[in-house]
């Protein structure tokens, strides 16, 4: 197994994490487009796992700044992994292998939202030493 920053070749597999483990309905084109942008933007980073050429689980984490801490933050945008290869400890040594891009960036703090109703990802985020900060709120405003 291989952990190793995205490749454009990439895309298929993260789109079907996305659609599968994450539940989301988005389209490979459109999905290519985003991380064009992000790619774009060097507040971007994403890394995959591969397994046997497969992208396997991927993890992807926006760099900015807070009101309220005086340092670089990160976001976790997306951390998933494909369900035959979950509980094997991919997640965690994604989740790893950011923190070193971020520890190596002077980045202080990690956030990531996680929806109500996935306490295994809860779970997981407090066993990697996450803790519970507030409530996260969604508003489409266009």
């Amino acid at each position: 197994m291989i952990f190793r920053e995205f490749h454009r070749d990439d895309i298929g597999g993260i789109c079907e994490l996305i659609n599968c483990e994450l539940g989301y309905n988005v389209a490979e084109n459109d999905l290519s487009l985003r991380i064009k942008q992000m790619q774009d933007d060097k507040n971007y980073c994403i890394f995959v796992a591969e397994n046997n050429n497969e992208v396997i689980a991927f993890i992807g984490v926006h760099i900015g700044l807070a009101f309220e801490y005086s340092g670089k933050i990160a976001r976790i945008i997306a951390l998933a992994v494909k369900k035959e290869y979950q509980r094997q400890g991919i997640g965690t040594k994604l989740l790893q292998t950011a923190e070193s891009y971020l520890n190596e960036n002077h980045v202080e703090l990690i956030t990531v939202n996680s929806g109500i109703r996935r306490g295994k990802a809860h779970c997981f985020y407090e066993k990697q030493g996450f803790y519970k900060k507030g409530y996260s709120f969604a508003k489409t405003v266009f």
